[in-house]
């Protein structure tokens, strides 16, 4: 029997789990106006130690009609992950439209700044993932 839990534990590949916390949620809408967050500002904070890693904040986000998005750090990737549908337009080169169906992601990179603006009639809502590095 022990033969065999050896053989097994050799085999089988070690999985790691990791715990996301959301001690630092922010839920921000944009207007023409201006931006309002609530929370801390700085999203789901996932850290895996204090040595220097990559760290990922988690940011709810909803643009009104006409309202945009600058780029808030061109050191960073980001993800764009849509919620309710919907269309961004992307207004730094390369000029292109950022779908926010449900379930669809989109890369900004980090270096290549953009500027999303809501060109419909309707607010949109989508989750802003910024992967520092």
């Amino acid at each position: 029997m022990r033969t065999m839990l050896a053989i097994a534990a050799l085999c089988f590949p070690v999985m790691t789990m990791a715990q996301i916390t959301s001690s630092e949620n922010s839920n921000c809408t944009i207007s023409r106006a201006g931006m309002a967050c609530r929370g801390s500002g700085g999203g789901i904070q996932i850290k895996v130690e204090e040595q220097d890693r990559p760290t990922l904040y988690v940011s709810d986000m909803r643009l009104d009609a006409g309202a945009s998005l600058d780029d808030p750090n061109a050191l960073s990737d980001y993800l764009i992950l849509g919620v309710n549908g919907g269309d961004l337009l992307n207004e730094k080169t390369p000029l292109r439209h950022v779908s926010l169906d449900k379930g669809s992601v989109t890369l900004m990179p980090r270096g290549k700044p953009f500027r999303l603006r809501n060109n419909g009639s309707d607010t949109v809502e989508f989750q802003l993932i910024e992967i520092r590095r």
